[in-house]
Formats: structure tokens, C-alpha cells, sequence
């Protein structure tokens, strides 16, 4: 084994010395000394590979623990926090942009289906309420949702 790996190096070492004589110097020359590199690392992880089989096996056969739901979970929970304040953000800006005041934007999501978050709601709390018509239509055609507009006080 440990013969047959030798000569794999040996082998390996007369095929990049040819690359790198035989090799442009532009991008393919690069791509090809890439190339080298990682067959490098693979003749030399090769028998480590081999020596410990079993190792492997039972990783793939692990069982899924309690640690990866909870990070599933979390994952999807960061996903909901961006999408509201994706959602928050964009109806600020549409605010903003016509010169409406506010005073609060919440974006209500529905995450009941599994890998399924989407926006159902989003309540804007005006300071005035000469712009609830207009607000809520700029709303509606900007974020494609129900729109719910309350006035503050």
C-alpha cells in the first residue's frame, strides 16, 4: 500500500513539473495547476481514506438528533425576521417615497406550512388620516398583499 502511494506521489510530481513547463501562463494555466493541486491532495488523502472504512459508514447512518431540528428551527425563524424586515423596508419606502408619515409598519407572515413562509398581512399605523386611501393602495400594488391601514390616536 504504502508502495503504490509512493508511486502515486512520484507520479503525480513528474505530471506537474510537465504541467507546469508545458502550461500558458494565462488562465489555463491556472485552471491546469488548479487541477494538479487537487489530484495532489487526493493521492495524498487516498490512503487515508482507506484505513478507516467503517468510520465512514456510520456517519452517513447517524440518526437526526434533537440539535439539528433546533437548528432547523432557527433557521427558519432568522428566515421569518428577514422577511418582515424586508417586508417593513419596502413598505417604508413606498411611504417615504410619497411623502406619507407613519408611525408603525408590522408584516404579519404565515409559517404553518414547512418550508413555506410567506407575507398574508402587513398593518401600518399612520400619523394622519387625510393619506389612508392613497396609503393603502401604493401599499397594495407595491407589496401584492392585504393591506391594513389604522390611524394613530
Amino acid at each position: 500500500m504504502i508502495r503504490a502511494w509512493a508511486g502515486g506521489l512520484c507520479a503525480l510530481a513528474v505530471a506537474a513539473a510537465m504541467v507546469r513547463i508545458l502550461a500558458p501562463d494565462g488562465s489555463m494555466g491556472k485552471m491546469l495547476k488548479l487541477i494538479v493541486g487537487a489530484m495532489a491532495l487526493c493521492v495524498i488523502i487516498g490512503p487515508l481514506l482507506k484505513l478507516t472504512p467503517q468510520n465512514f459508514s456510520t456517519l452517513q447512518q447517524l440518526p437526526e438528533t434533537s440539535a439539528s431540528s433546533d437548528f432547523s428551527a432557527l433557521v427558519e425563524s432568522q428566515m421569518q425576521t428577514a422577511m418582515e424586515k424586508q417586508g417593513e423596508t419596502v413598505a417604508a419606502a413606498v411611504l417615504k417615497n410619497a411623502k406619507i408619515s407613519y408611525k408603525e409598519i408590522k408584516v404579519m407572515m404565515d409559517t404553518s406550512q414547512p418550508q413555506n413562509i410567506h407575507i398574508t398581512k402587513v398593518i401600518v399605523t399612520l400619523c394622519d388620516g387625510t393619506q389612508k386611501a392613497r396609503a393603502e393602495s401604493l401599499l397594495k400594488q407595491a407589496l401584492g398583499t392585504a393591506v391594513e391601514v389604522k390611524i394613530s390616536g
